[in-house]
C-alpha cells in the first residue's frame, strides 16, 4: 500500500477508536465538519452536529459500544473496512428486560471518503436485525 492508504488506515483506526470511546465528541477530530454519515439501518446524517447527535443518542441505548476494525482495502477514492460492532443492552424496551446486560455483536462493512486528513463520508452496511439475531432473538 502507498503512503496515502497507510495514512487513511491510521485515521480510520483513530476514528473508530473515537466511536468506541463512549464520548460523543471523540470522533470529531477525524470527521469533517460538513461530513455525511449514511447508515443503512438508521439513515443519513449530514454535518458533524447531526452525526454527533445520532451517535450520542445511540450511547444512551448501549453501554460499552465498540467498533473494532480488522481488515482494510484502499482505493483512489477512499478506504473500505470490515469491523465488528458490539455493545451491552441497557434499556429493557430495546429487546426485553431479560436482555439487559447482554452483549450483542454485528459485522459491518464501511466505506470512507476523505477530504485531507478527515473523513467526509462514511457509509455503514449491516443487517438491521443483526443485533437481535446475535442475542438469539428471531433465529
Amino acid at each position: 500500500m502507498d503512503d496515502v492508504a497507510l495514512r487513511r488506515i491510521e485515521i480510520a483506526k483513530h476514528l473508530f477508536a473515537g466511536w468506541s470511546s463512549g464520548n460523543p465528541d471523540a470522533p470529531e477530530p477525524y470527521f469533517h465538519p460538513d461530513g455525511v454519515l449514511m447508515d443503512v439501518a438508521s439513515g443519513r446524517f449530514e454535518g458533524w452536529t447531526n452525526i454527533r447527535n445520532f451517535f450520542a443518542r445511540g450511547l444512551t441505548r448501549t453501554n460499552n459500544l465498540t467498533l473494532v476494525p480488522d481488515e482494510f482495502w484502499a482505493s483512489d477514492d477512499g478506504l473500505a473496512l470490515h469491523y465488528v460492532m458490539s455493545g451491552d443492552v441497557i434499556l429493557p424496551e430495546t429487546f426485553g428486560p431479560e436482555y439487559v446486560g447482554r452483549r450483542w455483536s454485528v459485522e459491518v462493512m464501511s466505506f470512507l471518503r476523505f477530504e485531507g486528513d478527515r473523513v467526509i463520508y462514511e457509509a455503514d452496511f449491516h443487517d438491521k436485525g443483526a443485533r437481535a439475531k446475535s442475542l438469539g432473538i428471531g433465529v
